[in-house]
């Protein structure tokens, strides 16, 4: 019996037991795309098609026609490029209020616009970085004044943070700050990367906006 484009899009995806959500995040479209794509509402075209062939290890011709074979040939994959993920950079002040309504409707806040190959959520933004306490005059890793650093709010547990670069805002600052999380029990301290300024001990004074999942600057 012969089989539509849905059905070889939807067989292939769950031959590489892939779920409609991580499909659609590698090729960087929605989850209800890749929906409507299998049941036959729309069809993939262009750039989308190509990426899924790709993602599915196939070939565009047999998604459109079912020709050739379903699995591509190991030597002529292309390895599968992660679409950028569009991330909004807004102030240090916004930071502390974006994580208490969901991003998307806070669009007023954003300044402007950089892109993430991150694994990140939704609500990702990012922080041009002020000052010189991140810069490291020993090397890496610095993040000097006007690095931008990529935030992710959904960072898990607390615990999984030290030893990690992270952004936080103490008690009686409206403005978000970019430092290490260092454990030296019995205390916790927001470590800046440059020996010159002190470290700031924390002990519930202050609140965890995000992990910086990746740093980006210009030379």
């Amino acid at each position: 019996m012969r089989t539509e484009m849905k059905d070889r899009i939807r067989a292939r995806r769950l031959q590489m037991d892939v779920t409609q959500l991580n499909l659609a995040k590698r090729l960087g479209v929605s989850r209800v795309s890749v929906t409507k794509w299998e049941s036959g509402i729309t069809k993939p075209d262009g750039e989308n098609l190509h990426q899924l062939a790709l993602a599915l290890s196939t070939t565009p011709e047999w998604l459109l026609y079912g020709e050739g074979d379903a699995k591509q040939d190991d030597t002529k994959v292309t390895p599968f490029i992660k679409q950028p993920t569009a991330v909004p950079i807004i102030s240090a002040v916004q930071a502390g209020h974006w994580t208490e309504s969901f991003a998307a409707s806070r669009l007023t806040d954003v300044i402007t616009w950089t892109q993430t190959t991150a694994d990140v959520s939704q609500e990702v933004f990012g922080l041009v970085v002020r000052g010189e306490s991140m810069t490291n005059p020993n090397g890496l890793p610095s993040i000097p004044e006007g690095s931008i650093v990529i935030v992710e709010p959904n960072y898990g547990q607390l615990d999984d943070l030290y030893g990690k670069i992270v952004v936080a805002i103490l008690d009686g600052s409206s403005e978000a700050t970019v430092k290490k999380l260092v454990w030296d029990s019995p205390f916790a301290y927001l470590m800046p990367l440059n020996p010159s300024f002190k470290p700031i001990q924390i002990d519930g004074n202050c609140r965890i906006i995000g992990r910086v999942v990746q740093i980006t600057q210009n030379i």
